[in-house]
């Protein structure tokens, strides 16, 4: 999967840390004030946990605690050392509001949580150039989402950075709980079905796009997205009739024209196949997957029409003696009438692909697996210098 960009999250931010003004009847929580004027931590540490141990329950001193652990965040870039360091800020400043603490707490956390998820951004980009990254990057979000649980921002973009981390197994989870905190941008809802799909949840990835096409009916990705879901759950019909009616919908779309008719193309109905390629090829005539589609649908007519006529010649040989001439001859007729049929289903395919091709040369793109199908084409009709002159780009060896 592609690497995504980040969901920026956009904080104002109106909160600064403060150790507090003011006296308190606690020397532990005085001198823990003063440490903490002067950055020494681990003595402000010591100070407040002291008088966290004589009084539980004194709020001032898990609201200090927190102070404290906030501001060493800063001078600690071990990765594990501070995520360890914020959830006990959290666990301090929960334990100050449950006390009774104001808002500034809030404003605190507020604050905390913009850091970490700068911390995280700067990772993900950082990990455009050293993979290693995007694990700390899945901290940093982690932290984030520690400080802010309701952030469905924050467990998006650990989503995005475990699936460039190579972890997209992983990444399910937080998808998950991003859109049950409310997240529904079309890409979450894509990102999750295809990581849904290549770990064999199929009928997972059909349920959430079914969803988000309730939210986005004219999304065309989720449109394309729901499509391949169908297709890997073997749910084929329902993706007919959900293509069926989008281009009832929106005749003009040439990806729904594209779309549908490819599965009417795999479920082996090839006139109505052939319909509504050449109605997206008349809304883009160098729409390249639609014209090499269209070579294949008169091509695989084609190979069925083969078939039925091998069926035919089979049955024939094995009841020629209980036949009349007159049956004899008629069966061949019709044996005839189907060989014509075969090779002008291939003379049908010629013009598409040849189209594609000279679309595809001109862009500087490998023609390879056009070629291929011109030169069978060509064989199947007996244009044996045309077959010649594509066999190189086909990679067949004619001599």
């Amino acid at each position: 999967m592609k690497r995504s960009p980040l969901v920026i999250i956009a904080l104002i931010v109106g909160a600064f840390l403060a150790a507090g003004a003011g006296c308190s009847s606690d020397p532990n929580v005085e001198g823990a004030k003063l440490d903490l004027r002067n950055k020494d931590y681990d003595r402000a540490l010591e100070n407040v946990n002291e008088a966290l141990a004589r009084n539980p329950e004194n709020m001032e001193a898990w609201d200090l605690k927190g102070q404290i652990l906030q501001e060493q965040l800063s001078t600690v870039d071990d990765v594990e050392q501070h995520s360890q360091l914020v959830e006990e800020m959290v666990e301090a400043y929960q334990r100050a509001k449950e006390l009774g603490a104001g808002d500034d707490v809030d404003q605190r956390l507020r604050l905390a949580f913009y850091n970490e998820f700068q911390r995280g951004f700067r990772a993900f980009e950082q990990g455009r150039e050293d993979e290693a990254a995007y694990e700390d990057a899945i901290q940093y979000f982690r932290n984030a989402a520690l400080i802010q649980p309701d952030s469905a921002g924050a467990y998006v973009n650990m989503a995005y950075a475990m699936i460039n981390a190579g972890r997209q197994e992983d990444a399910i989870e937080p998808f998950e709980k991003a859109i049950e905190l409310g997240e529904d941008s079309p890409d979450t809802y894509i990102y999750l079905s295809e990581l849904y799909r290549v770990t064999g949840r199929n009928d997972d990835a059909v349920g959430l796009l079914e969803r988000a096409k309730e939210v986005y009916p004219d999304n065309v990705d989720i449109d394309t997205a729901l499509l391949n879901a169908y297709q890997a759950a073997g749910r084929t019909d329902e993706a007919l009739e959900q293509y069926r009616a989008a281009v009832e919908r929106d005749p003009n779309n040439k990806l729904y024209r594209y779309n549908y008719g490819t599965l009417l193309l795999g479920a082996e109905r090839f006139d109505e196949a052939i319909e509504q390629l050449k109605a997206a090829i008349e809304l883009d005539p160098e729409y390249v997957d639609a014209l090499s589609n269209l070579g294949s649908a008169y091509t695989n007519k084609a190979v069925a029409i083969n078939d039925q006529i091998r069926e035919m010649d089979d049955a024939l040989r094995q009841e020629r003696a209980n036949l009349s001439e007159q049956e004899i001859q008629q069966r061949e007729a019709e044996m005839d009438a189907l060989v014509e049929q075969r090779t002008e289903m291939f003379r049908q395919a010629i013009e598409p692909l040849e189209r594609a091709q000279a679309i595809l040369e001109a862009r500087g793109e490998d023609a390879q697996r056009i070629c291929f199908a011109l030169f069978q084409a060509y064989a199947q009709t007996r244009q044996t210098d045309k077959a010649e002159s594509v066999a190189a780009c086909a990679g067949v060896d004619v001599n």
